[in-house]
């Protein structure tokens, strides 16, 4: 009887690297590029952040920006039921129809892909569902990376305007959202620091039950290749829980869920039972604490909800009232022009608020 993981002759098979950004999912995207699998064009850029690359395709960022947008969700979203808003456009035509199209083209090019994005991770169930149109297998790779060290390092690259708090609450959400989406599929956790001490070891681990063949079919030269990409200098961010000063339950949500997946690294679905159960027992916890402190904080966010209002009410109204004693050809255009851009402001600035 055939592995269920192992490589089909002539099957499309698609690698989603889905969990937390600033993981190590570049790291890894780009080994499993360099080893033959192919990383759809155009990527975005390489930056100061991400000198080697990041390996996200560009119209993928775009597509999961635009969706994100649609359904009010934000890439470090805590909220539990945020998951909700994104699982259900795996059943919107308008929204998949695209992703199944695009799909197609990067399969024409090649039969097997890999697609990373840190947004990607919401939208796993409508990867699936374009994978089931196109004929393809899924395959999934999460990293595991410190939460002290990926807090540490999105400060470094975002900046510091999100607290850690919200941070960790955010990086919870996404690794235990993306693990109940992806349990019965070929999978692999990989540890950021394996990777960079052992990166050959450490793929030949996670293609165990991933089944792409990776160092099996490479050459000299992709192996050669892979091997340069790895930098263990490029691992600036360092910390400890103590450096994110996080309220007492919030640090032990997140040191038990990083221990107990830390559990699934190395082992297939029959090893997984107890950890799965362990990790369901934090998601309900998770989702009792973040109703709970919503509840206690309701009044603080009604409030400035209604003062994020008052605030656009009174800048709409100078806005016109300029426009009024504004007698210049295209007044009209151009305080539409501020109104527009105040508005979509605002809308910034209440995602970003207590919900």
């Amino acid at each position: 009887m055939q592995d269920e993981t192992s490589a089909q002759p002539g099957r499309r098979q698609m690698l989603v690297v889905a969990g937390s950004g600033r993981s190590g999912t570049s790291l890894f995207t780009g080994l499993t590029g360099r080893l033959g699998v192919h990383i759809p064009k155009p990527e975005v850029s390489a930056n100061r952040s991400n000198p080697r690359g990041f390996g996200e395709p560009r119209w993928l960022v775009d597509y999961h920006n635009d969706l994100l947008s649609s359904v009010d969700v934000v890439v470090e979203d805590g909220r539990p039921e945020a998951w909700d808003l994104t699982d259900k456009l795996a059943d919107d035509e308008q929204s998949l129809a695209p992703l199944v199209a695009w799909y197609e083209s990067q399969f024409a090019r090649c039969e097997r892909l890999v697609v990373k994005d840190p947004r990607l991770a919401w939208f796993v169930q409508l990867h699936r569902a374009a994978a089931a149109r196109v004929g393809a297998d899924v395959r999934v790779a999460t990293m595991l990376r410190h939460p002290a060290e990926v807090m540490r390092s999105r400060e470094i690259a975002y900046g510091t305007r999100t607290s850690n708090t919200t941070r960790v609450i955010g990086w919870l959400t996404m690794m235990l959202g993306t693990e109940i989406r992806t349990r019965d599929l070929p999978r692999a956790t990989i540890r950021y620091h394996d990777l960079l001490a052992e990166w050959r070891a450490t793929m030949e681990s996670a293609d165990a039950t991933i089944g792409l063949e990776l160092l099996d079919h490479a050459s000299p030269e992709q192996l050669a290749d892979a091997g340069d990409l790895v930098d263990p200098t490029l691992h600036r961010s360092t910390a400890g829980w103590d450096e994110l000063e996080l309220p007492p339950r919030v640090l032990d949500l997140a040191t038990r869920c990083f221990d107990t997946y830390g559990e699934l690294v190395g082992t297939g679905p029959s090893e997984q039972t107890g950890t799965r159960a362990a990790l369901d027992d934090l998601w309900a916890e998770l989702t009792s604490y973040y109703d709970e402190c919503f509840d206690v904080a309701r009044t603080r966010t009604g409030a400035f909800v209604r003062r994020e209002k008052r605030r656009v009410a009174r800048r709409v109204r100078e806005e016109m009232r300029q426009a009024l004693t504004d007698d210049s050809r295209g007044a009209g255009a151009r305080v539409g022009e501020r109104v527009g851009e105040l508005a979509r402001r605002t809308v910034g600035r209440l995602r970003k608020s207590p919900s």
